[in-house]
């Protein structure tokens, strides 16, 4: 599989979901993001999700309009790692063969590798957290061999709510992970708005930002409510962005939203949150 020719190092992307189009369509919603500097769109391979049905003809459109596509893995209940490195294998595999054949068959249709954002495993007691390493390991080596066109991203998991059991939030703890494969088959996602999440002020290191391959980029309100436009100052995007160019990062900075967070914004102010977001993007990286 070869790689993309004459695309940039870093390019801005944005996580697509079908109802942010359904009034527009993809053309002239992406127009004044492609305008500020968009060049890639990230879809979720979740057969659960709302409007699923019509993701994969949105994904179609995207690769007409020359779109680079990039994929997330399924992660949401009642998706779950929890059992595969056990006697859950058979079982999870078949489930989760099909969603990231999608991704796959994009690659095959690129003639380039695609990036594919997994997460850890996840769960609660009495399970524990060796096992769900364990699981994370079974599972990433599973998908490097099965699907030899992506290269993955393992993102950095939000922070635990109420008695969650979760591996990968520490960056130090992520970076451990991601050192059962080589750097060629799987890099980390950096989500930066589950970093900000953690409350510390601890700096990134070299290996880290070397070893980052994708980002998630969203901003945090004052109540810990993230996946909003990059529009409350809270996330300290200027400089991680420039630790990642000065790095020599290639990949994709993804613009992540959650649309129920905009509930309540006008068309318009959603529009220019966008597109102001996508053009801060573009000045760090420039």
């Amino acid at each position: 599989m070869g790689s993309d020719v004459g695309v940039p190092e870093i390019r801005i992307g944005f996580s697509m979901h079908p109802r942010w189009v359904e009034y527009t369509g993809l053309k002239a919603f992406i127009a004044p993001l492609q305008a500020a500097g968009l060049s890639a769109l990230e879809f979720e391979l979740d057969d659960h999700l709302d409007c699923w049905s019509d993701s994969q003809p949105l994904m179609g459109v995207a690769f007409e309009l020359g779109l680079e596509l990039s994929f997330h893995a399924p992660y949401r209940s009642p998706h779950t790692l929890v059992g595969f490195s056990a006697d859950r294998r058979s079982a999870l595999e078949q489930e989760y063969r099909p969603l990231l054949e999608i991704a796959e068959n994009w690659a095959r249709r690129s003639k380039a590798r695609r990036t594919l954002v997994v997460h850890a495993a996840v769960s609660r007691p009495p399970i524990e957290r060796d096992s769900l390493v364990a699981d994370t390991v079974a599972y990433l080596h599973w998908v490097t061999e099965t699907f030899p066109n992506l290269h993955l991203a393992l993102e950095n998991n939000h922070p635990p709510v109420k008695d969650e059991i979760k591996v990968g939030i520490q960056r130090a703890d992520v970076l451990q992970l991601a050192n059962c494969l080589p750097s060629a088959s799987l890099g980390i996602c950096w989500d930066m708005g589950h970093d900000y999440l953690r409350h510390q002020s601890d700096e990134p290191t070299p290996e880290w930002f070397s070893r980052v391959m994708h980002v998630h980029l969203h901003d945090v309100d004052q109540a810990n409510q993230d996946h909003y436009p990059l529009v409350l100052g809270n996330v300290p995007h200027q400089s991680w962005l420039k630790g990642l160019k000065d790095a020599g990062m290639k990949g994709i900075i993804v613009l992540e939203l959650k649309g129920e967070r905009l509930q309540g914004w006008s068309m318009d102010q959603t529009r220019k949150a966008l597109v102001s977001s996508v053009e801060t993007i573009a000045r760090e990286i420039a």
